[in-house]
């Protein structure tokens, strides 16, 4: 064996570490920055690293700019919106109003999760595909529970799926609050877009 290779497998051990720990304080971070910057919207890179139980120089490393942490965060969230309404839909439901009443759960608990309304912009144009999944999710929702007479059908539903990103938004300070459980703010939009009752 050369000794350049010798020396390359006895860093390798070391390289895996440090991406170990790189994660691990990536994580720290992420985990410190979204309560606090509920708490304090305009916290400082500083404070979230103290937050963290890390160095501000590791904090920049991970994140150069405090705007690249929001997108991080962003992107988490999208993501996640975007897991967990999969998640309801590999579960299908007799009853379309349920399965649409369930993703609506779901992504009031991913938004109650982030509340990037206290810090953020929830949109950005690196989540457009996201976004736009989505979207297509619940315009099929939508239109299934068309079909089946519990919808309201006087808007298409693409308006409806825009309406109820507005209303999960809306909603989310109340749930912070404790002024409303997730479900209730579920069985609440699912009221608003219902189809009216004779």
């Amino acid at each position: 064996m050369s000794e350049s290779a010798s020396v390359k497998d006895a860093a390798a051990p070391l390289e895996r570490v440090r991406r170990v720990d790189a994660r691990r304080n990536l994580e720290a971070i992420v985990a410190a920055a979204v309560p606090l910057l509920c708490e304090h919207p305009r916290a400082s890179m500083q404070q979230i690293a103290v937050a963290a139980g890390l160095h501000r120089a590791t904090v920049h490393r991970h994140f150069p700019s405090r705007d690249d942490l929001l997108d991080e965060l962003r992107h988490r969230a999208f993501s996640a919106s975007v897991d967990e309404l999969n998640a309801v839909l590999e579960q299908p439901s007799a009853d379309p109003g349920d399965m649409l009443e369930r993703a609506m759960v779901a992504l009031l608990s991913v938004g109650n999760q982030y509340r990037l309304y206290f810090y953020t912009t929830w949109r950005s144009a690196e989540n457009e595909d996201r976004a736009q999944e989505i979207s297509i999710n619940l315009i099929a929702l939508l239109t299934d529970a068309q079909a089946a007479g519990q919808v309201r059908t006087d808007l298409p539903v693409k308006q409806l799926a825009a309406a109820i990103g507005g209303l999960i938004w809306a909603m989310l300070p109340q749930v912070a609050e404790d002024d409303l459980s997730i479900p209730q703010a579920a069985r609440t939009i699912r009221t608003l877009i219902a189809a009216p009752t004779a």
